[in-house]
């Protein structure tokens, strides 16, 4: 292999690593809305007991609704495949926590990858750097 056909598999290389980089990027910016969702939700039933009259309700991505919680003592969750079952206060929170303690690892999972992929970006950028610099 030639030194320019290296370099350009480099830098091919190195535009795939930015297109990969983005997607993670964004896997990042999800999950950390996803989980200050989760803990929006979680705390709104840690204290749904003491609620009286009108409450915002959170109802996922920063949105909120006014109203009144008339049953506190049981929600609906969604338990995927759009299935869904009534849940004590409990039985939601814990779900809520499994569901947090899942993005928390997706999201660290995500990070990593994030730094690697840096990381190797780094080295390619370097190895351009010196052979341009011959």
């Amino acid at each position: 292999m030639t030194q320019d056909e290296k370099v350009d598999q480099i830098v091919y290389s190195m535009e795939l690593i930015r297109q990969q980089l983005e997607e993670i990027e964004g896997q990042i910016q999800s999950l950390a809305v996803i989980l200050q969702d989760l803990a929006a939700t979680t705390d709104f039933l840690k204290n749904i007991s003491r609620i009286e009259g009108d409450s915002l309700i959170p109802i996922g991505r920063g949105l909120y609704i006014e109203g009144e919680v008339k049953n506190k003592d049981r929600v609906v969750v969604n338990i995927g495949s759009n299935t869904y079952k009534k849940a004590t206060i409990k039985d939601a929170i814990s779900i809520l926590d499994e569901r947090r303690s899942d993005a928390a690892k997706a999201l660290d999972s995500s990070r990593k990858s994030e730094s690697d992929l840096q990381q190797r970006y780094a080295q390619l950028e370097d190895y351009l750097n010196r052979v341009y610099k011959k």
